[in-house]
């Protein structure tokens, strides 16, 4: 019998529940499934057997809760007492276990990559991407009708902020989505005076209002240098992570967590040594 411990570290988005549904399900007959937990404060380990998990996708009754990564933290030490542990996580807990936890020769876990923003390397996609997406522009679709409705004498521009780290793919999908426009992550000088230019020219007799979709991590180089250089009527919002995060996931986001599952349960019932998985465009592999 085995101990299979889970550990989510960064985020815990729409998917991540079924994962650990399909695991109960399939393991618990002949193995114990623990949820591992790390303390934020006191930085102690909780091993937490799971019993019984619900295939209820609603992140309200999500089981494991996100795990905090102290600095120099002794993961020999807690992962230690799980024969394998599978290791669920973002950009930056893919950070952390290639540093801090895949070279421990006394440990053996699986990275699975999850991430609302689809911003882990070495992934076409992520799990939590497509709900985030179907959120967001469901968010935004609903202020465009509002503003649609209404004339002012100037054209209207509505910002939305995403909090976090959107990657410029994100916010390229997600205009495209809402018939928008976008400020790349990694944008060049020459790219706001494109985009200023790019915005002016949306405007007509008939549309009077555009959206602009935008990093948190920019929205000073949008209001200085953006529309500053605009004659329009400008309000914005803020899109937080835990919108980003949906309630329900998407059919999509469902058929990928249980690829995901599947291949969880083939690394732990062939005794696999550590490795990721990643999700490419021809489907998930092991390495």
């Amino acid at each position: 019998m085995l101990k299979v411990g889970v550990i989510v570290l960064g985020c815990v988005p729409s998917g991540v529940k079924q994962i650990l549904h399909r695991l109960y399900e399939e393991l618990t007959s002949m193995h114990q499934l623990f949820g591992l937990e790390i303390d934020r404060e006191s930085g102690e380990v909780t091993y937490t057997e799971l019993k019984e998990v619900s295939d209820a996708p609603y992140l309200s009754h999500a089981i494991l809760k996100v795990s905090s990564t102290p600095v120099n933290y002794q993961w020999n030490q807690a992962l230690a007492p799980m024969d394998m542990t599978v290791v669920i996580g973002d950009a930056h807990a893919k950070e952390i276990w290639q540093t801090s936890i895949a070279n421990k020769e006394a440990i053996r876990t699986l990275f699975v990559p999850v991430s609302i923003y689809n911003n882990l390397k070495g992934n076409d996609w992520t799990l939590g991407y497509d709900t985030a997406l179907n959120s967001i522009t469901q968010n935004v679709l609903k202020v465009q009708d509002t503003i649609h409705s209404l004339k002012y004498d100037k054209p209207r521009l509505f910002g939305f902020s995403i909090e976090g780290n959107p990657s410029t793919n994100m916010l390229q999908d997600l205009s495209l989505a809402v018939d928008g426009n976008y400020l790349a992550v990694d944008y060049e000088e020459e790219e706001i005076t494109a985009l200023c230019d790019a915005i002016m020219k949306r405007y007509t007799y008939i549309k009077t209002s555009n959206v602009l979709i935008y990093s948190e991590a920019s929205k000073e180089v949008i209001q200085n240098s953006v529309i500053s250089k605009l004659d329009v009527d400008w309000k914005y919002t803020e899109i937080d992570e835990a919108l980003c995060m949906g309630v329900n996931p998407t059919a999509i986001d469902r058929i990928l967590a249980n690829e995901l599952a599947d291949e969880v349960l083939r690394w732990i019932k062939n005794n696999c040594l550590t490795g990721e998985l990643t999700v490419q465009k021809d489907g998930i592999q092991f390495k």
